[in-house]
């Protein structure tokens, strides 16, 4: 078996943001940020710097978890390959099986952030150009 591959990427952590918690629990934070953020909130509105501040947090924590989700879903692809190949051990069908669920949550949670921090940093950006001009 190789060593572990050392982390490539940190994660993003805005310095200055009081939103931007628990950088461990992406998920959890961005529906939190999410549920709190006014109705009003994209990149077409007027927004306050406060919602600028979730908006940029709710992104981060999309970015931290995509980052996450690509490294865990590598590495059980890199484990599931190790296992194939290996003829003196088998791996169980509900084990098969439940790491074939875990996979589809992910993606779609991954899906989740990539939308959620897109819209997040559209948001933040379109606000910055309206407070420059």
């Amino acid at each position: 078996m190789t060593k572990p591959t050392p982390l490539q990427h940190g994660p993003v952590i805005p310095k200055a943001n009081p939103h931007f918690r628990s950088v461990e629990r992406a998920p959890y934070e961005m529906g939190f940020l999410l549920k709190a953020i006014a109705d009003d909130v994209s990149s077409f509105a007027l927004i306050t710097e406060d919602q600028a501040l979730e908006a940029e947090a709710i992104a981060r924590h999309a970015d931290n978890a995509q980052e996450v989700i690509s490294r865990g879903l590598e590495a059980i692809g890199e484990v599931l390959s190790i296992a194939a190949c290996n003829a003196e051990s088998t791996v169980n069908g509900s084990t098969v099986s439940a790491i074939g669920e875990i996979i589809r949550h992910l993606t779609v949670e991954a899906q989740l952030m990539r939308d959620m921090g897109g819209l997040m940093t559209d948001t933040v950006a379109a606000h910055q150009k309206r407070r420059r001009q």
